[in-house]
């Protein structure tokens, strides 16, 4: 390739290169969970907590650490002092609450009923 051909090329390439080096602003909304899907998840953990709770006591448990990993990924968000206020102006308050109110019953329900079953195990 000549010299000529690769200053054309580099001049040519220069806009889409800086074109890929500009920020790109993105809302925080996209990153957290609709609503809709957090309660998806507190009624899917919970069926699945009941029924194994059915068959043996302490497998609920098994299903509680996966979902106080989510749940404290979750609340990392609201608590960080650049991404919390974001997502309160993007998404407003009552989203905070909610994910609080569906991450606090993702925690308990598990515990709950093993805690049921294993009181009743005689």
């Amino acid at each position: 390739m000549s010299a000529g051909r690769v200053l054309q090329f580099s001049l040519m390439s220069l806009p889409a290169a800086l074109l890929l080096a500009v920020p790109v602003y993105a809302g925080v909304a996209e990153r957290e969970p609709p609503p809709a899907e957090l309660w998806i998840f507190v009624i899917g953990i919970a069926a699945l907590s009941w029924v194994m709770a059915c068959r043996r006591w302490w497998l609920p448990l098994a299903v509680w650490l996966p979902t106080a990993l989510f749940v404290a990924s979750l609340i990392a968000d609201f608590a960080d002092p650049i991404i919390g206020p974001a997502v309160r102006e993007e998404l407003g308050v009552a989203y905070v609450l909610q994910a609080d109110l569906a991450g606090a019953l993702m925690l308990v329900v598990p515990l709950m009923l093993a805690n049921i079953r294993f009181s009743r195990k005689d």
